[in-house]
């Protein structure tokens, strides 16, 4: 499904199974925020893309979907109406739906609710659920195979949960600099920052030595992810902190004012806090991140590769709501 971090995670799964490009169909679907004007459009999208992805226009009888997000659902109960078990349906996240729809779900800890744990949680939507750390996601490319070295920060902008307090940033990535004693210094802006915050921190660290990599220059981010050796993140986004893991290097996360302690991006940050998996920028030394952390779990593949070679009518999952561990 085509909403901002849910593609890279469906994506993940996609390229973890081996599916070409060619073969991969991307249903885009509103999201609660979209827009009225842009909600009829992505609708409109949705339609077109929806008939494109149909069985009979690739594998005849059969069809398999990855989704992420809440949109996706109704798409997906749709397609499980029209094709029962000829369906394989995997989910990225924890589905909502009040009837077995999924064949599997990957829902990230920070999922669960007051009083549930891994053990004891059911979600009725998925047929497998295995419970992980978050979600899958892509190993960036321009890897290098030289040394790394050097601190880069990721800055977003739009959350749900923590106050972006600029000089509180600025503070926080001066100490970090000092302890690193001139090694070069990144600063990438995504699409989601304010223009504000940026426009303070380029002034901020205009007259030092620093590298700021615009937030449409992909290759120049690809280049800074490749090339340093340490990453600090905002914590907004769920999706930028686990690409940043999956590099295998240490990973530290501005320590900024949260508001909203309930909030799904609050509760990740506190997992993998919990977990040693990330540190705080004001914490001191970050570990490096234990490979393959958010990769996509084997269980799952092998769930969809003995479907995919099985009778079309018994797809071999476990029962309703049994949880898996990874």
């Amino acid at each position: 499904m085509d909403k901002a971090g849910h593609v890279n995670q469906c994506l993940a799964v996609c390229e973890a199974a081996g599916w070409r490009a060619d073969e991969i169909v991307r249903i885009p679907s509103p999201g609660r925020m979209t827009a009225a004007w842009d909600r009829f459009v992505l609708n409109l999208r949705k339609r077109a893309a929806t008939r494109a992805a149909r069985p009979e226009r690739r594998e005849p009888g059969r069809l398999r979907i990855v989704a992420s997000g809440r949109a996706a659902e109704d798409v997906v109960a749709s397609y499980r109406t029209l094709y029962g078990d000829d369906l394989f349906a995997l989910f990225s996240g924890r589905p909502q739906w009040l009837k077995p729809i999924f064949d599997v779900a990957l829902a990230p800890r920070h999922g669960l609710e007051a009083g549930e744990c891994v053990k004891t949680a059911v979600i009725p939507a998925s047929k497998t659920v295995i419970f992980r750390s978050g979600p899958p996601t892509r190993r960036l490319g321009g890897r290098s195979e030289g040394s790394r070295a050097g601190l880069a920060a990721l800055i977003g902008g739009l959350n749900k949960a923590f106050v972006i307090d600029v000089d509180r940033i600025a503070r926080q990535l001066d100490e970090m600099a000092a302890r690193r004693d001139g090694e070069p210094l990144s600063l990438v802006f995504s699409r989601r920052t304010p223009q504000h915050v940026e426009t303070r921190l380029r002034r901020i660290f205009d007259n030092r030595v620093a590298r700021f990599v615009d937030r449409a220059d992909r290759a120049g981010f690809e280049q800074v992810v490749a090339s340093a050796g340490e990453f600090v993140v905002t914590p907004d986004s769920i999706t930028m902190v686990c690409e940043m893991c999956v590099t295998g290097r240490p990973v530290h996360v501005f320590d900024l004012e949260v508001f909203d302690r309930g909030a799904s991006t609050y509760r990740f940050l506190e997992d993998l806090l919990e977990s040693g998996d990330v540190t705080l920028a004001t914490g001191g030394t970050a570990r490096s991140c234990e490979p393959g952390l958010f990769a996509v779990p084997p269980a799952a593949l092998s769930l969809y590769e003995a479907w995919e070679t099985g009778p079309i009518a018994s797809p071999p999952c476990a029962p309703r709501g049994t949880a898996l561990h990874s």
